[in-house]
């Protein structure tokens, strides 16, 4: 049984509710991990006991790795799940699906430069100004989202 390639681009009003959905998330993730983590950070740091108004612990070379981590994080968010399914919780929802441009799964590297080359989602509007509606992103890395087909539901 061979696997159809699926060539329908998505249109834009998917693509921005599925991005509406993984910012979501991704502020969840950025979130947790400065609710969970902050307190550590201050103890393996250390400082006065009035660190709201002595803020000299953050020129501290751990906190500013500290706070590179959640977008990290974010972008392993991404990239996990694209090389995994070719969909984000927000693509699945609203059945998108990320491929290479022959229709292929993306790789490890085209997800993480995807990943990085996206942010904050700039490139989704510049798909609107393409033929085969590809961001600039999806356009340096080859790829392209496209709309998943309706599966057929089983009758009974």
């Amino acid at each position: 049984m061979s696997q159809t390639i699926v060539t329908t681009p998505a249109p834009l009003g998917k693509k921005l509710g599925a991005w509406l959905y993984d910012a979501l998330i991704s502020v969840a993730i950025y979130f947790l991990w400065v609710t969970f983590t902050s307190p550590l950070i201050r103890w393996l740091i250390g400082g006065s006991e009035d660190w709201i108004k002595d803020t000299s612990w953050r020129e501290a070379p751990i906190y500013q790795y500290y706070m590179i981590t959640p977008w990290i994080l974010v972008l392993l968010y991404f990239a996990y799940n694209h090389v995994k399914s070719g969909q984000t919780v927000g693509m699945s929802a609203w059945k998108l699906r990320l491929v290479k441009t022959d229709g292929t799964k993306v790789t490890w590297l085209q997800a993480t430069a995807r990943a990085i080359v996206a942010i904050f989602g700039a490139g989704i509007l510049s798909s609107v100004f393409n033929a085969q509606k590809r961001g600039w992103h999806d356009l340096l890395t080859g790829t392209r989202v496209v709309l998943m087909p309706d599966q057929d539901k089983p009758k009974k």
